[in-house]
């Protein structure tokens, strides 16, 4: 068990890894890329450099700085956050972890599923977590829309409750081996449709298909998917956070573009630090209090 799991090894999640490694607590940093930096060429706005800099060896440096601190990384995608009363559990693509706490770092994904309908249809039978929701879905006819990693594992939970799938990408190709029993559309969307609950998708091509329920799996489990499927709050888009950098719930923080509309470096590392201080805060409180 950790102390800290930060989700994300951006400006914000290197950052709070620095001031929480360096003051001596057990510290792991979940990461899928290196976000917005690591796509970046250039960063000249950023104090303390005259020049330019590389963004890939801002972002290098930041990481290894935290290394230095025995900050650990391991690689996965979060799909989702379990808390409990004394700690939370991490579920990645590739395993779960657990820790006394959790700071959401993980910056927001650029790509996302725009199509008619989705908005207006969301919690009437459209749905981003089949854990949460799949059991309403029980011998129904439902889609996955994805064509992810992050498709194939809610995929995999929705066969769980109904054999009935279909996997919806979109106009992409599968980057993983879809079952053979699963049909695979490969259209692209034009609109969902539905009164006051899903009734089906219409596709650019004019066809239709019916379904009494549809998961949205698209691209990466990016902070805000995953934020809908544990239950923290959201607004625009961006995780709602208190003046310590805490969510609305207890022991998972959040910080930097996730939760910020002035997406820079330099307020992700202002974010970073100070979700550190308040969980460095409650940690020692908490060591006081087992003693």
């Amino acid at each position: 068990m950790y102390d800290v799991i930060i989700i994300g090894k951006g400006p914000a999640g290197a950052q709070a890894g620095i001031y929480l490694g360096r003051a001596g607590f057990k510290t792991l940093i979940l990461y899928k890329d290196g976000g917005s930096l690591e796509k970046a060429d250039y960063v000249e706005n950023y104090y303390g450099f005259g020049k330019p800099v590389e963004a890939k060896k801002l972002l290098q440096e930041g990481v290894g700085q935290a290394r230095r601190f025995n900050v650990e990384f391991k690689e996965d995608q979060v799909v989702m956050l379990l808390p409990s009363e004394h700690s939370v559990s991490v579920q990645g693509l590739k395993g779960e972890y657990v820790a006394s706490y959790v700071i959401i770092a993980a910056g927001m994904t650029r790509r996302s599923l725009n199509v008619p309908g989705l908005r207006d249809l969301e919690g009437k039978g459209i749905s981003y977590c089949v854990t949460c929701d799949g059991f309403f879905f029980r011998n129904k006819k439902a889609a996955i829309i994805g064509y992810t990693d992050y498709a194939e594992h809610e995929l995999n939970n929705l066969l769980m409750f109904t054999k009935d799938v279909y996997l919806l990408t979109n106009g992409n190709n599968p980057e993983f081996d879809v079952p053979g029993e699963i049909p695979v559309i490969d259209k692209q969307i034009g609109r969902i449709y539905g009164q006051d609950s899903v009734e089906g998708v219409e596709f650019k091509d004019g066809s239709k298909q019916q379904f009494d329920g549809i998961f949205i799996a698209y691209g990466t489990a990016d902070a805000s998917s995953f934020s809908l499927k544990s239950g923290i709050a959201t607004e625009k888009g961006k995780i709602v956070v208190d003046s310590s950098k805490m969510t609305n719930i207890d022991r998972i923080y959040a910080a930097g573009d996730c939760i910020n509309t002035y997406m820079q470096v330099a307020t992700a590392v202002s974010d970073g630090a100070l979700a550190a201080r308040s969980v460095t805060e409650r940690l020692k409180e908490d060591r006081k209090r087992s003693k």
